[in-house]
């Protein structure tokens, strides 16, 4: 009996163990509010703000609450400023985080790309190089569902255009998005 006992315990853990470990696959959407952006090459109305939707997701691996991998956001902003223009960003980046066992979750992130087109009345405008970071908290309300608030910074400092060929730029985007996702251990 002792056996048995002492048997039943090494299985137990044994796939208690390998349950907190596993792939992460966590799909997510959202609305960015209060966001803003600066374009520190103008000397005049050089900001404006920024609201709109992302789609994104964080794939890795997660093993006893540490989390690390690559993302990917895909943003779509009304840019509200004298030209009322719509804005659509893609990132690409690698996260790092923690999943607490008391249903909260914290995260970083720094964003290795990105791109973005801005379009309104005049013309088409490609941003390139982007670069920056996140930091993000959530809040797991039921097993499968987060609710997160991510604070982020991202700079692009290329710009072309349909009229000017390439040229560096300097602008700063700083964005608040509340999302809801679903993070999943496979």
């Amino acid at each position: 009996m002792k056996n048995f006992a002492l048997l039943f315990v090494l299985v137990a853990f044994g796939f208690s163990s390998s349950a907190k470990a596993g792939f992460l696959l966590e799909p997510y959407l959202g609305i960015h509010v209060n966001s803003t952006y600066v374009n520190n090459d103008c000397s005049s109305n050089c900001d404006g703000s920024l609201s709109g939707t992302a789609l994104g997701g964080r794939a890795g691996f997660q093993q006893l609450g540490f989390m690390f991998g690559v993302s990917g956001k895909r943003a779509t902003f009304e840019v509200e400023d004298s030209t009322q223009g719509d804005l659509t960003t893609t990132t690409l980046g690698l996260f790092v985080g923690y999943d607490f066992p008391i249903m909260l979750r914290v995260w970083g992130e720094y964003l290795l790309t990105g791109t973005g087109v801005y379009t309104d009345d005049a013309s088409n405008t490609q941003l390139n190089a982007g670069s920056g970071t996140t930091l993000g908290i959530g809040y797991k309300a039921f097993p499968f569902v987060s609710l997160n608030l991510e604070i982020g910074s991202i700079n692009f400092n290329e710009l072309t255009s349909d009229t000017v060929s390439s040229q560096s730029m300097n602008t700063d985007f700083s964005t608040y998005l509340l999302s809801v996702s679903i993070p999943l251990s496979l």
